[in-house]
């Protein structure tokens, strides 16, 4: 368990390094960092499949948070793409196609909470609660954004208000998790953490892609600090399932 960790945070560091030093100095740099950052997403991917070889007692959940978070590996390929098309007619394409894999990916990590827990722990009452609270917080978030922060979402507004919709509930569900279910299972605050990392990552992304800040090095850093961390979180899980 800790040797595959450390291996995917190094690999995180390394696409880091890379992507702030290098990746947009030029197209084919761009590439390059676009690979490195698919091989440090295997990173995160390999802790979850030795976490199912080294199961007692398999878990179906488990796969679905791998499947998730190969999910999250075709988004981070995606929308690096858009990096690399930035100010292109094909970079609205990329940012679609990331937030379409990441919000998949979102739906996974649900079904295999879902299963993990089961409806005695997360009933159609707290899944309501969490909803309502995803979708008001969603429609804050993306039209509060656009007054008061200077967020320009335009015509991916819909897609942003989706989106963040299912992240913010991925976040509430797994917080419920934990308070209803924490005694029982007191690892299951992992998986918490790494959903509200997966949230916060995602506050600073929509600061570079919709706040006018696409190439800020230092968001490029927290962004993606928080991401990689948000994923070994919800890989380690799987340890405990």
């Amino acid at each position: 368990m800790v040797a595959s960790i450390v291996v995917a945070a190094v690999l995180a560091v390394l696409f880091m390094g890379y992507r702030v030093a290098y990746a947009d100095k030029s197209y084919v740099n761009g590439v390059i960092g676009t690979l490195i950052k698919t091989v440090a997403s295997l990173g995160f991917i390999a802790i979850g499949f030795t976490a199912v070889l080294t199961m007692q007692k398999f878990s179906a959940g488990a796969l679905f948070i791998i499947g998730g978070q190969i999910f999250g590996m075709i988004g981070d390929l995606v929308l690096d793409l858009k990096v690399v098309y930035q100010k292109k007619s094909e970079e609205g394409v990329y940012l679609t196609g990331g937030m379409v894999a990441f919000g998949l990916g979102h739906i996974m990590f649900f079904v295999a909470i879902l299963m993990y827990l089961t409806s005695a722990v997360l009933s159609l009452a707290v899944i309501g609660i969490c909803v309502a609270v995803a979708a008001v917080v969603a429609f804050a978030i993306v039209f509060g954004g656009e007054k008061l922060m200077g967020l320009r979402f335009g015509k991916f507004t819909v897609h942003s208000v989706i989106y963040g919709f299912l992240l913010i509930f991925m976040s509430a569900i797994s917080i419920a998790g934990w308070a209803l279910y924490g005694k029982e299972n007191p690892h299951m605050p992992v998986f918490s953490v790494g959903m509200i990392l997966f949230f916060l990552s995602d506050v600073f992304l929509t600061q570079m892609y919709f706040g006018g800040r696409p190439n800020d090095k230092l968001l490029c850093v927290i962004n993606h600090s928080l991401y990689y961390a948000a994923q070994i979180c919800v890989a380690a899980f799987i340890f405990y399932m």
